[in-house]
């Protein structure tokens, strides 16, 4: 089964929209509810928005460039940033106290989906096999 391609496609999906939002964040142009911080540690949405750009930001392009390359750690980076996607909305749900019930749901799944991608790559995906290697007895 093909899962590269799906793997690749959610990750950069979710990277990019979360580095988006951050700089949205950052930038004040994200209109969010100041309540939704009231139950955080936060007063501000800068400490939030460099959180995102960073964590399933950054995060999750990196985790996709590493599967797209054929990384030797590609597959344990991949389920760790599904698992970290999932912790995020944990995080955000046990924080804020608020429930998003289209956004919560949505990005919580995505982060099983590439959890479970990341499962499903071949455990050695980013090693070539020594038959393939040049100068090998058996290339």
């Amino acid at each position: 089964m093909k899962i590269k391609a799906p793997l690749v496609g959610l990750q950069l999906l979710v990277g990019g929209l979360a580095v988006a939002g951050g700089l949205l964040m950052l930038s004040g142009n994200m209109e969010l509810d100041q309540m939704w911080l009231q139950k955080t540690p936060f007063t501000a949405w800068t400490i939030p928005g460099i959180a995102l750009l960073l964590l399933p930001g950054v995060g999750e392009l990196l985790a996709a460039a590493a599967v797209l390359v054929r990384w030797r750690y590609a597959r344990p980076l991949a389920i760790f940033s599904g698992l970290g996607l999932v912790a995020w909305i944990l995080v955000q749900l046990l924080w804020m106290q608020v429930f998003h019930p289209m956004m919560h749901p949505l990005i919580g799944g995505v982060g099983i989906a590439i959890t479970i991608l990341g499962w499903m790559l071949p455990p050695k995906a980013g090693i070539p096999s020594q038959r393939h290697l040049p100068g090998h007895a058996n290339a």
